[in-house]
């Protein structure tokens, strides 16, 4: 399961904390020692992992400088999941795509999200057949798995909310929504509302 980037950074940052808190979990639930050894070793090698995707800039949304960097973080043994957001700095609609990665790299800290301005890609450009943008391509363990161009599926509307994107996301793989946020894990009862496609506006993704 993912964890957002807040709790990665506390985990970091004060792991002893962390460690005594989880130490005094388990000793109130009556756990045998060997078992919790074990689970302290697992945490520590978690939070192992998320120093090392932190040094990454996992948990944040960033800019890829340049092809040779997009290579390196897709490549990486440490990056399982990585989500990269293909844009046009003069086009609004990527400009939307931004706004809901942005929230996206904060909530799934074990993803990496990050863009790659075309203007300074165009070896990718051509190699991955990007001809329409926004393109957001999903990776996973250094190949696409999945690929989302426009808006068609995200409702195709400008303002579609974050959810949107996060559930499409989840269909690839690149992330684990929460029980809470899956609705396949939720009763009749407990569905959520669903979101309705509008087909106005389908003309704003760009051809490059």
């Amino acid at each position: 399961m993912d964890c957002s980037a807040t709790v990665a950074n506390k985990i970091i940052d004060d792991q002893s904390l962390a460690e005594d808190e989880l130490l005094s979990e388990l000793e109130k639930e009556e756990i045998p020692a060997h078992i919790r050894e074990a689970r302290l070793e697992i945490f520590k090698q978690q939070s192992l992992q998320f120093q090392q995707l932190r040094d990454l800039s996992f948990g944040q949304y960033t800019l890829i400088p340049d092809e040779k960097s997009f290579l390196d973080l897709t490549t990486s043994p440490i990056v399982e999941n990585c989500v990269i957001h293909f844009f046009h700095p003069d086009f609004r609609r990527c400009a939307i795509v931004d706004s809901h990665m942005e929230k996206l790299s904060k909530k799934y800290f074990k993803t990496k999200f990050a863009k790659l301005n075309v203007e300074k890609s165009n070896f990718l450009v051509t190699k991955l057949k990007i001809q329409m943008l926004p393109a957001i391509l999903c990776f996973k363990s250094s190949i696409v798995v999945d690929r989302i161009i426009g808006f068609e599926e995200l409702g195709n509307t400008d303002d579609f909310p974050s959810v949107v994107l996060e559930k499409r996301l989840a269909k690839s793989g690149v992330i684990q929504l929460s029980e809470e946020d899956d609705p396949s894990k939720k009763t009749i009862f407990g569905g959520k509302k669903s979101f309705v496609r509008n087909k106005q506006d389908d003309s704003s993704d760009e051809d490059y």
